[in-house]
């Protein structure tokens, strides 16, 4: 039996989801006449570029008979149902009704915050944003070298999965690796933040919202940036993606090759994480001292906001 086709039980049990930004997809998968569908959140959203290049994430659904807006085309700009031809704009405004019926105040589909970074388009699950979208620490995106990838459905909690980024001690047993824990785990609203330091080494990682753990890494005088989030599908799938990154050289066949090496070592991680993530039967169960981390990380997951998606 493939144990990744285990679904384990959930942390969370409602309809809601965090008030947080996830990704939708990769920003190289969505050129200028692209628009796409994508299920998330319980619901389904459309993304396209709109004529300035900017990413727009709408609600799927046409307020008028409730049409797959994903399965209509673009028009000067603006997103025809495939139905009766309703046109809207990024605004989310409806602007054309081939009638010549009086548009309604309620023709409207709700466009979400959202923000393109690290290689991937970004919703915020709210009418406004409540904090800026995940950043890497100590990299500004201009001076990378970067890609981002869709590592595929997965089945875990996210929540778990995020627990990775301050579960130390599995660094060690599961993977090998030979770090040591911080003293102490910043805990924000909206961010938890933590640094390590060793002779010739620093991990420096952020956790945000509640969808994305990312971390500058120097082993050796090298530097290695990588970011990992996922969004959910529905309560019981998640699709999941991660940006690797190195500081720009002006050597390109050097950077690609640091990228390649980079893109190897997080594979390889994510490769030995997921049989267990995948097939676990998740609780809060005994801690021990040396837990201290999981346990903030678990309080900060309790309290975060959680929203039904809007425009559903």
């Amino acid at each position: 039996m493939d144990t990744l086709s285990v679904t384990p039980a959930r942390i969370d049990s409602d309809d809601t989801y965090y008030q947080c930004w996830f990704p939708v997809c990769l920003a190289s998968e969505v050129g200028a006449d692209t628009l796409a569908g994508v299920d998330m959140l319980g619901t389904r959203v459309i993304v396209y570029r709109d004529l300035s290049g900017t990413a727009v994430v709408q609600s799927a659904w046409c307020p008028h008979l409730g049409a797959d807006l994903s399965k209509g085309m673009r028009v000067e700009g603006q997103v025809r149902c495939p139905y009766h031809h309703w046109r809207f704009d990024s605004a989310g405004t409806c602007i054309h009704i081939p009638t010549g019926d009086r548009i309604p105040a309620a023709a409207r589909i709700f466009t979400y915050p959202s923000a393109e970074a690290w290689g991937l388009i970004w919703l915020f699950n709210g009418t406004t944003a409540a904090f800026d979208v995940p950043r890497i620490p100590g990299a500004a995106e201009a001076e990378l070298a970067c890609e981002a990838h869709l590592r595929g459905i997965r089945t875990s909690p996210g929540e778990v999965a995020l627990s990775n980024g301050v579960d130390f001690q599995h660094l060690r047993t599961l993977h090998g690796l030979q770090t040591t824990s911080p003293e102490e785990i910043v805990v924000r609203d909206h961010e938890i933040e933590f640094r390590v330091e060793g002779v010739g080494y620093v991990q420096h990682g952020v956790i945000s919202g509640v969808s994305t753990f990312a971390q500058h890494l120097t082993p050796g005088g090298s530097e290695f940036f990588m970011l990992f989030c996922g969004a959910p599908i529905d309560r019981g799938r998640r699709r999941m993606f991660f940006t690797v990154g190195v500081p720009r050289t002006g050597d390109a066949p050097a950077d690609r090759q640091a990228l390649d090496n980079l893109r190897g070592f997080v594979e390889r991680l994510l490769a030995e994480d997921e049989p267990v993530l995948e097939s676990m039967r998740f609780r809060r169960g005994t801690l021990v001292a040396s837990d201290r981390h999981l346990a903030s990380y678990f309080r900060y997951v309790s309290d975060f906001p959680r929203a039904a998606p809007p425009g559903v």
